[in-house]
């Protein structure tokens, strides 16, 4: 795509590296650049530093019209809704909507391998680059990965590079005009999630199906047979196509009987669904043409992703598990179901209005002590788990709710007993007392730490 002497305007800089790339990439193709944000300049120095010596004007703190009626292109950020009034006056004074991934996909030369699903993506798309290295294959990561610039990685790439790209919904919504797809689709899984902006289960599921939609018939797509929202996706794939599946034992191309093993068990990562990732990842290094010695190696040395049940440290006994990129409920239940131990369990944020399905169950069956965050989910989620205590019979778990992060942390570590583990996954997003999922996880990595 020729941006040179174009008006661009990148709407969300963000502090995690799509904005920033999108800004970068205009930049140096010649643009006419402007970046505005509704954060102030304040939040957002580091991002402007490392833009700095680069021709870009910033606008923050604020949204102009006259910045939407003077684009001619606007990159927007995945966080920002194609229902965003800004975005509508931009398209009525003619500007094309770009996203940073559709720049990257129209402009790379290798091959892209890459990972959706409500759960599990990081993990798998971790595990999958992981792999691919320890092959020898020249391979990078990039997508919703933070504080990775995607579109920086494009002057790395030759023919011979295996991408490997995490993909959002918002992310894939970016694909559909130009009607394009990785040439290697993984999706890990559906379940309800970001609800809150899109129309229902259905507008949510299709901008994932944008992974696929697009593929050529000797493109490749992997599917968890298990989950019915992409096992249906399967069927509908225009690729070869294979299917995984723990309850069926492994995985198998679709239309055929014979199932191919799960070899690749020995993890030192915890829960069912981390197995579900596993048996993603390593179909799809198999369907590449990595070795199977090569394939056990990688998972046996792969301990995880950062906020996602990662254990931080065992003191006195007591083992701290951080799990803040558990932002909805099926999240939280999934943490929960990861543990054999008693559980104090650091739950509760805001909502994105999605069903909490078994969670409230599980947390009276599995936690000793609850220690809840304030915020709208934890006003949803409080009467859900009384309703539980009583149609358990079951006492009572909650310990109290909290508006101050260090003395929540401090009730849930006052709690904790020798044996236990120390749940930190909130199954609620976190804007209003931390500025991400990630800035939540590190504040209690590092009060752990402290201790």
């Amino acid at each position: 795509m020729d941006l040179r002497g174009k008006r661009v305007l990148v709407m969300g800089l963000g502090l995690q590296g799509s904005g920033m790339a999108s800004a970068r990439y205009a930049a140096q193709q010649g643009a006419i650049v402007r970046v505005t944000d509704m954060k102030s300049p304040e939040v957002l120095a580091p991002s402007v530093q490392a833009l700095a010596g680069l021709p870009i004007e910033f606008i923050l703190g604020e949204h102009r019209d006259e910045d939407f009626r003077w684009a001619e292109i606007v990159i927007r950020n995945p966080g920002v809704p194609w229902t965003s009034p800004y975005i509508r006056l931009a398209q009525e004074h003619g500007a094309r909507i770009e996203m940073e991934i559709a720049l990257f996909l129209l402009a790379c030369p290798g091959r892209v391998i890459g990972i959706t699903g409500t759960r599990g993506k990081t993990t798998t798309a971790s595990l999958i680059y992981e792999i691919l290295r320890a092959s020898g294959a020249p391979t990078l990561i990039g997508g919703n990965v933070a504080g990775v610039e995607t579109l920086s990685l494009l002057p790395q790439i030759t023919p011979e590079t295996l991408v490997v790209l995490e993909l959002s919904s918002w992310q894939l919504e970016g694909l559909a005009p130009h009607k394009i797809s990785p040439a290697v689709a993984v999706m890990t899984n559906i379940y309800p999630d970001h609800l809150n902006t899109y129309t229902g289960m259905e507008d949510y599921a299709e901008a994932k199906a944008n992974i696929f939609r697009h593929q050529k018939p000797d493109d490749l797509a992997i599917f968890n047979y298990d989950n019915p929202w992409t096992r249906r996706f399967g069927e509908e794939a225009p690729g070869q196509t294979w299917f995984t599946s723990l309850e069926k034992g492994g995985s198998f191309a679709r239309h055929t009987a014979q199932v191919e093993p799960f070899r690749f068990t020995e993890t030192p990562m915890a829960g069912r669904h981390n197995l579900e990732n596993i048996l993603l990842a390593t179909t799809a290094a198999r369907l590449l043409g990595v070795s199977d010695d090569v394939i056990a190696e990688a998972v046996r040395r792969f301990h995880g992703v950062p906020y996602r049940l990662e254990e931080v440290r065992e003191l006195n006994g007591v083992r701290y598990i951080n799990d803040s990129a558990s932002t909805s409920p099926v999240a939280g239940q999934v943490a929960l179901e990861a543990f054999d131990a008693p559980i104090v369990l650091v739950a509760g944020g805001n909502t994105k209005h999605l069903p909490l399905e078994q969670w409230p169950e599980r947390i009276v069956q599995r936690c000793r002590d609850v220690i809840l965050l304030a915020g709208s989910g934890t006003t949803e989620l409080l009467p859900a788990i009384q309703q539980e205590v009583h149609n358990q019979g079951a006492s009572d778990p909650v310990r109290g709710i909290f508006t101050d992060y260090q003395q929540a942390l401090a009730a849930a570590v006052q709690l904790a007993r020798p044996g236990d583990v120390l749940l930190f996954s909130p199954g609620f997003t976190s804007f209003g007392m931390f500025l991400n999922e990630f800035d939540r996880g590190d504040k209690f990595v590092a009060y752990v730490r402290a201790l």
